[in-house]
């Protein structure tokens, strides 16, 4: 049956794709946020702000869309540990941990820009 995933053990890539994307995620987010910064330096409010300055909500805005983002990447590094050990789904751990990484990292991008 070629549609099935082949079921062999691959316990290590289970355990180390989840610990990696866990350490990973993190710096390259901050990375991001830091050539982010050194790309559009500016002393004003994020420009996700800019609608929420006459009310003097920024800092709500800006939580939210902080929450907003580590929910969604922590959802995503949760999936990992769902998804079975098969060696056949290697591929779909990579592809969680990879999204999970880029929403994290994008998070500084959308704040800096």
């Amino acid at each position: 049956m070629r549609w099935l995933p082949d079921r062999r053990r691959d316990l290590a890539g289970w355990v180390v794709t989840p610990l990696l994307t866990l350490v990973a995620a993190p710096v390259l987010a901050c990375a991001a946020g830091l050539l982010a910064s050194l790309l559009h330096p500016s002393p004003h409010s994020p420009a996700l702000c800019q609608q929420a300055l006459a009310d003097n909500r920024c800092e709500e805005t800006t939580l939210r869309v902080i929450g907003g983002h580590v929910a969604i990447a922590g959802g995503l590094w949760l999936l990992l540990w769902v998804v079975p050990w098969w060696r056949g789904l290697r591929p779909l751990r990579i592809l969680l941990a990879v999204a999970a990484t880029v929403v994290l990292a994008l998070l500084p991008v959308r704040m800096a820009a």
